[in-house]
């Protein structure tokens, strides 16, 4: 009789079930409200600012996993509708669309440019939230993948944790990896940027101190980066059509959007 418990125990903690998802958006979120995660925060947002302000991209989704806070500037990006997707309700400054990352609530071919962030990392099937959000983009639209470097000192950092707290939980893929996931999907890896060249530390003045060498791992080293930003662009033709903005094209039916505190259905 112990045995079995015993057994039944190991098998819940080891054997998880097939396509569970486990991206702990409320976690991530609470270490995101750190001086360490606001850093990150800060430096993402300075990476992609050149990105989005280069062209005009209509419609713009964020698929968050935990931040809740826009990557970009609602009043200065270059879209008609920007939006923040994610598993749960929360009180982003833009409109926010609660639906799954694993099955987007999006139509398909509806979005111009999609931000994916830190999310594939922490999902059972990241290759299916890499193949909604494809669906999702229109061709010739722009994906933007951030994500945790492996090779990175935040990377490297893992293997010393024996407990790994956030963000240190998930299975940080590799840039190179999740380029050539994109090319089985008809699309073409355009850049990759690698950021924030410091360990996972936040004493301030311990970081004036070295500032120098930062820079220097910056432009010998800069695959030592804790994140990367990889732009890829999706390659399939589509016939022209009217391009003005209907909710309809948008979004699927059912879907939970916030603006300004209100919830329409």
């Amino acid at each position: 009789m112990r045995f079995s418990t015993w057994l039944t125990a190991l098998k819940q903690r080891w054997i998880k079930p097939v396509g569970q998802a486990k991206i702990p958006e409320q976690q991530l979120n609470a270490w995101y409200r750190t001086e360490l995660g606001e850093a990150l925060y800060r430096t993402e947002c300075g990476v992609l600012a050149p990105m989005l302000s280069a062209g005009y991209h209509p419609f713009l989704v964020q698929i968050d996993g935990g931040l809740y806070r826009p990557l970009f500037d609602v009043r200065k990006t270059k879209n008609k509708v920007a939006a923040i997707l994610a598993r749960h309700d929360n009180r982003a400054v833009c409109p926010v669309i609660q639906s799954d990352p694993e099955h987007l609530a999006l139509q398909a071919s509806s979005v111009d440019m999609l931000i994916l962030h830190h999310v594939m990392e922490y999902s059972e099937n990241p290759h299916r939230i890499l193949r909604e959000a494809v669906q999702a983009l229109r061709p010739g639209g722009q994906l933007m993948i951030m994500g945790f470097n492996p090779f990175g000192f935040w990377g490297v950092s893992r293997i010393f944790r024996r407990h790994r707290p956030m963000p240190w939980a998930g299975q940080f893929i590799s840039a190179n990896r999740v380029a050539d996931w994109c090319r089985l999907l008809d699309c073409e890896p355009l850049n990759t940027q690698y950021y924030y060249h410091w360990p996972p530390m936040t004493q301030a003045s311990w970081k004036r101190r070295v500032r120098f060498l930062n820079a220097l791992i910056r432009n010998v080293l800069p695959i030592a980066g804790a994140g990367y930003l990889l732009v890829v662009r999706k390659n399939q033709l589509e016939m022209l059509h009217d391009h003005r903005w209907s909710p309809a094209l948008f979004m699927k039916d059912k879907v939970m959007t916030k603006r300004r505190g209100q919830v329409t259905q």
